[in-house]
């Protein structure tokens, strides 16, 4: 048995080992650190970024709904707004659907910040959409708004301060310190990762110096072991480079060069013999006969192989050139394609017919289409012909292609190309001055990227197509939904965009449009507060000089003045839940009685009666005014008396001012209501008949102060007739 021979493949062996090792060890890390920042990427991009983003659409969606609040208590008085709508939708509609993607996420969280959402969303249905509610059931009609209690109590809680406002406000901190929360874990879990490569980074400085070193040594090791006798049969290499085969002996080591400077001493003897039929072949006379030393004779061999292989280069040659010619033709095709891939690419119909125009004239077909994915409305995605040369009209009358329909349709579903070598004689005809013809080839090749199908290109033809132009094509392809993906993604971030900044100039709008909405709204309030303030202080007035009374639609007295009660010498004590027509003399109450169902009509009526005081009768004038609510229904009646005891002649002055009073009372009623009127016209038609509201504004207002004033002036007259 031979002794261990420590040869050059075991020297490199043991050099190339060492080196693996530490390579080895580098790749075991750098897997382990890619993995663990994939990992922890992973996390960032699939939990905490979404988690963010929807938490951040439910902050706006919150915002929203407290604009949209303000706007049901103190704008749209109208049913079914777009506004008062948005509210609703974001309770029953927008709402859960954020809830149900934020909860796709909620499980990775964190116990805390599961809980703090939980709380949160509790807060949101359990509370704030509770009070919503509330106020939207209270204000679901248009009367309601003008029902002072109702109003009471809503605006408080939606103005500054309000419970639903300061609720509001609470839950968007929350949801604020939640997301930053995430966000914070984010920026964490990115911290790590950032750790990570920076460990990494040290990682391969200290490998690859390594690594260097034991380069180094290994190539110090091998060299020296192998240079001297390298250099001993260099020099007699370089001699026989010159020509000279030496008859000397080299010393012989126990390794390959050992036994390589045995194989050139043994070659040495050997090219004398094969020199000779190296010249003939040299001389181009290849039908030389040659026997190689061995069957292992190399050289021998070789040139016996050169010779056949010099002899069936000629044949290749052609070949050869043939195929550099195609390899040029792909190149320069994708070249050519890429410069037309790089123009128009902002317009597909333009872009569609330059690509099927130059591909039908490149590959010498007849004639071509070009179908592109149609992904506008996620619910109908089609492939849509935007390209067709050379075909008939009636071949492609349908526009649309589903996947799985036709052949196009099956090549998108398949994913595959399609190549067929026998038509259906109907499939299509190509026309031309001579006469119609049946093209005998088609080819049909998707457009593929990243495993999605943007399109199909169709292509027909004469000649069978070669393998050579099938692979162009595809690779074109590839090229070209490239081309559709980056087209398809700018049209999405244009459309994103536009509808961005719309919706934007929409919001300002609605900004703008409550603020003078709520100041106009601020100065009619504060109009009607004075105007109740002046009414106030005439009926005041009125109480100071007339007798009062107000009864149900029944005649049955519940409240009366301090004069009433002089005029009759008692109290109220003895007229409240009495008739109003026992207070008089037998002879007029049957006249009240009569007339007393003209009130429920609306219709008021005045007459003089005697009334029956104690010990006494006086006279008084009555009158009788039915009042109605703001739905314009009759509740009481009110009842106004002057003395006409003292002077008939003065009783007959006062029943022209107290008529005087009924005009002026009919026509702040009057007033009133066509005020109501406007207001409620005001919202359907603020824009177009603002100009003419204010003018009937302006002419009402006109009204109730001439009223005023000559309510004043009757006044002024009562007071001076009640001096007399």
């Amino acid at each position: 048995m031979e002794g261990f021979r420590f040869t050059i493949a075991n020297k490199l062996i043991a050099g190339f080992g060492i080196l693996t090792i530490a390579v080895l060890l580098s790749s075991i890390f750098t897997l382990s650190t890619l993995n663990k920042s994939e990992k922890l990427n992973n996390e960032i991009t699939s939990v905490y970024t979404p988690s963010v983003s929807n938490l951040s659409d439910m902050y706006d969606l919150i915002s929203n709904s407290k604009m949209l609040i303000k706007n049901w208590v103190f704008i749209e008085r109208q049913e079914s707004t777009p506004d008062k709508q948005k509210l609703i939708d974001l309770h029953t509609t927008t709402f859960p659907k954020i809830k149900s993607s934020i909860l796709k996420f909620y499980k990775n969280w964190s116990e805390e910040n599961q809980l703090k959402f939980d709380k949160i969303v509790t807060t949101i249905e359990d509370t704030l959409f509770k009070k919503h509610s509330y106020v939207m059931e209270n204000l679901s009609t248009f009367e309601s708004y003008d029902d002072p209690m109702i109003i009471f109590e809503i605006n408080p809680m939606v103005e500054e301060g309000g419970e639903i406002i300061v609720l509001t406000d609470s839950i968007l901190s929350r949801l604020n310190i939640l997301m930053t929360n995430l966000n914070d874990l984010s920026v964490a879990q990115n911290n790590k990762m950032v750790a990570s490569f920076n460990s990494f980074k040290l990682f391969i400085y200290i490998s690859g110096l390594v690594i260097i070193l034991a380069v180094l040594l290994v190539a110090f090791v091998t060299i020296r072991s192998i240079v001297s006798p390298i250099k001993q049969l260099k020099s007699m290499l370089i001699t026989m480079s010159k020509g000279i085969l030496k008859k000397e002996k080299l010393r012989v080591n126990n390794d390959e060069i050992g036994d390589m400077t045995l194989a050139l001493d043994n070659l040495i003897d050997n090219l004398e013999k094969t020199a000779e039929f190296s010249l003939e072949i040299g001389k181009g006379n290849f039908n030389t006969e040659f026997k190689p030393l061995s069957d292992r004779d190399i050289l021998g061999n070789s040139l016996i192989t050169m010779r056949d292989d010099l002899m069936e280069a000629r044949e290749n040659n052609e070949k050869r050139k043939n195929e550099d010619t195609l390899r040029n033709w792909s190149s320069h095709g994708i070249t050519m394609f890429s410069d037309i891939l790089r123009k128009d690419n902002d317009d597909l119909k333009k872009l569609s017919f330059n690509i099927m125009t130059n591909l039908i004239d490149y590959i010498k077909a007849i004639q071509g289409a070009l179908f592109i994915i149609n992904d506008t409305d996620q619910n109908d995605i089609f492939y849509e012909l935007t390209s067709a040369i050379a075909y008939g009209r009636d071949k492609f009358m349908q526009k649309k292609i589903y996947p799985g329909e036709g052949l196009v349709g099956r090549c998108v579903f398949e994913k595959l190309t399609i190549y067929l070598r026998e038509i259906p004689e109907d499939f299509v005809i190509i026309t031309s001055g001579l006469g119609d013809a049946n093209p005998t080839n088609l080819l049909l090749v998707p457009l593929i990227i990243n495993d999605e199908v943007f399109g199909v290109i169709e292509l027909a033809s004469f000649n069978e197509m070669q393998r050579y132009e099938i692979e162009f094509v595809e690779k074109l392809g590839e090229n070209i939904a490239s081309t559709i993906s980056g087209v398809k993604i700018n049209e999405r971030t244009a459309r994103l965009l536009e509808q961005s900044q719309q919706q934007s100039e929409e919001l300002a709008a609605q900004e703008e449009e409550m603020r003078q909405n709520m100041e106009e709204l601020q100065a009619t309030q504060e109009e009607s507060t004075r105007k109740e303030q002046e009414m106030r202080g005439t009926v005041e007035a009125i109480n100071y000089v007339i007798g009062t009374a107000e009864t149900d639609l029944e005649g049955n007295i519940f409240n009366v003045n301090k004069i009433f009660t002089e005029y009759l010498y008692t109290t109220d004590g003895d007229l409240i839940g009495n008739k109003i027509w026992t207070l008089l003399t037998l002879e007029y109450q049957k006249d009240v009685e009569e007339q007393w169902h003209k009130l429920s009509n609306g219709v008021n009526f005045s007459l003089e009666a005697e009334y029956q005081a104690k010990k006494t009768t006086v006279w008084l004038t009555t009158s009788f005014y039915p009042l109605k609510d703001e739905n314009g229904d009759i509740f009481k009646v009110l009842v106004l008396v002057i003395d006409k005891t003292k002077s008939r002649s003065i009783e007959l002055r006062m029943k022209e001012y107290l008529e005087k009073i009924n005009i002026l009372t009919e026509e702040i009623e009057l007033a009133k209501q066509q005020l109501e009127e406007k207001e409620k016209d005001e919202q359907e038609f603020k824009e177009q008949l603002m100009e003419e509201t204010e003018a009937q504004s302006e002419m009402l207002e006109n009204k109730l102060k001439i009223a005023e004033q000559e309510l004043d002036k009757a006044l002024a007259e009562i007071e001076k007739l009640k001096g007399k």
